[in-house]
C-alpha cells in the first residue's frame, strides 16, 4: 500500500528528482556507462564479489531485474570505509554501478552523486552520536544505500528503512539530543503540508517526543554483535522478531533490498553464536511439508500412518531416534535466536524499535 501511495506522490509531473522504476517504460538496452578512472578500491571490491551477483551487472543480485537496484551483497562496509578514508569518488562509482541497469530514463546517473552530496552535508553529529566511533560512518552509508530509490529522502518515512537503520546502528549505542524536538516540529509541519491534499497523510500519525531514546543494548551482547556486519545484524534482528527458522530465509524483501548475500551473513551468524541450530518440534513442523515427513518416516524406518499430522509424525521419528530430529532440522539449517548463551537477545528488537523514530527524524534533517 505505502509503495503505491510513493508511487502516486512521486508520479507527479513536478517530481523532477523521482527516478521511474517501472520497467515498462525502460529502454531494452541500456549503454552500461564505462568508468575509465575507476579506484583499486572500487576494483578490488568488485573483485570480492566476483561471481555473486547478476552477470551482465556484478553488483546487482542475479535473483532481481536489474531494474529494481538490489545489491549482490551489503555495501554499507565498503562505503562506510570510503568515507573514513575521504574517498567520496569511490563511493559515487559504487552507487553508479548500483543504478546502471536502471539510471532513470531520460534522466541519467547525475542524481545520485546529488544525492550523495546532499547526504554527506547532513549534519548529523548535530542530531545523534554513537560510542562506537564507526556508527557516524555506517549511518551515512545506510542512507547512502537507501537513496538508490531516487526521490525526496522525507518518503522514507513511510518505508521499513528508518527500523532496518535503526537494527543496523543499535549495537553503536547512540546518543540522541535535544535538537530531535526542532525536527519532529519540522517533520510535523510538512506532514500538515501534505496532509492538504493527501488522505493518507492525513492519517499519519504526528511526531511527539517526550523524551529522546536512551535505551541500550547490553554492552557484552553489543560487541558480539559489533562483529557481524551490518546486514547480519538485519538478519539477526529479522531472526529474532520471527524466532527463528531456516537460516537462509531469514530475511525479507526490504532487507535484500539493501543488499545482503545471504550465504556470507549465516556463516557470521553461526560463528558469533548469536544463533544455534534448533531441532525443536515447532521448527521442523513449521520447514517441513507433511510430504517430507512421510519421506522421511519411510527413509528411517519409523513406524506411521499417512493419515497422521505433521505434529504426530515428528514424534514418531523422535520414539524412532532423537538424532533423526537434529539431523533433518540441519538439512534446512533451522536455527533459533541463542537465548540460552545471550538472554539478552530477547530484548534487542524493543531496544532498536525505541530509537526508530530519532531515525525517522534524520530524513528530515
Amino acid at each position: 500500500m505505502l509503495n503505491k501511495i510513493r508511487q502516486f506522490l512521486f508520479g507527479k509531473k513536478n517530481e523532477v528528482t523521482q527516478i521511474d522504476k517501472t520497467k515498462g517504460e525502460l529502454p531494452r538496452k541500456q549503454e552500461k556507462s564505462s568508468y575509465s578512472h575507476r579506484s583499486n578500491a572500487v576494483d578490488s571490491f568488485l573483485s570480492s564479489i566476483k561471481g555473486v551477483g547478476h552477470p551482465e551487472y556484478p553488483i546487482l543480485d542475479k535473483h532481481y531485474s536489474p531494474n529494481s537496484r538490489v545489491p549482490c551483497t551489503d555495501l554499507v562496509p565498503f562505503i562506510s570505509e570510503r568515507l573514513i578514508a575521504g574517498d567520496t569518488a569511490s563511493v559515487k562509482t559504487i552507487m553508479r554501478l548500483v543504478i546502471e541497469g536502471n539510471p532513470g530514463l531520460g534522466i541519467g546517473p547525475d542524481w545520485i552523486d546529488e544525492s550523495i552530496d546532499d547526504i554527506l552535508s547532513i549534519p548529523f553529529k548535530k542530531y545523534v552520536s554513537f560510542k562506537s566511533e564507526k556508527g557516524i560512518y555506517e549511518l551515512k552509508a545506510l542512507f547512502i544505500v537507501a537513496s538508490k530509490g531516487g526521490g525526496d529522502r522525507k518518503f522514507l518515512i513511510t518505508e521499513e528503512i528508518p527500523r532496518l537503520i535503526s537494527w543496523a546502528c543499535i549495537a553503536h549505542q547512540p546518543w540522541w539530543s535535544t535538537h530531535l524536538h526542532s525536527l519532529a516540529k519540522k517533520a510535523n509541519l510538512w506532514i500538515d503540508k501534505m496532509a492538504k491534499d493527501i488522505l493518507y497523510w492525513q492519517e499519519y500519525e504526528r511526531f511527539s517526543i517526550k523524551d529522546v531514546p536512551n535505551t541500550s543494548i547490553d554492552d557484552n551482547l553489543r560487541t558480539v554483535i559489533l562483529r557481524l556486519t551490518p546486514a547480519a545484524r538485519l538478519q539477526l534482528f529479522y531472526a529474532i522478531e520471527t524466532d527463528g527458522g531456516a537460516l537462509d530465509s531469514l530475511t525479507n524483501y526490504q532487507i535484500r533490498n539493501l543488499g545482503i548475500n545471504v550465504e556470507r551473513t549465516s556463516k557470521e551468524l553461526i560463528n558469533t553464536g548469536l544463533l544455534s541450530f534448533s531441532s525443536s518440534k515447532e521448527a521442523i513442523e513449521s520447514a517441513y511439508s507433511k510430504k517430507e515427513l512421510l519421506e522421511f518416516c519411510e527413509t528411517y524406518g519409523a513406524t506411521y500412518r499417512k493419515s497422521w499430522k505433521k505434529e504426530k509424525l515428528i514424534e514418531a521419528l523422535k520414539e524412532k531416534d532423537s538424532a533423526i530430529l537434529e539431523k533433518i532440522a540441519k538439512s534446512k539449517k533451522l536455527v533459533s535466536p541463542n537465548y540460552q548463551r545471550y538472554p539478552e537477545l530477547r530484548n534487542a528488537v524493543k531496544i532498536a524499535d525505541e530509537h526508530q523514530i530519532g531515525f525517522k527524524l534524520l530524513c528530515f534533517a
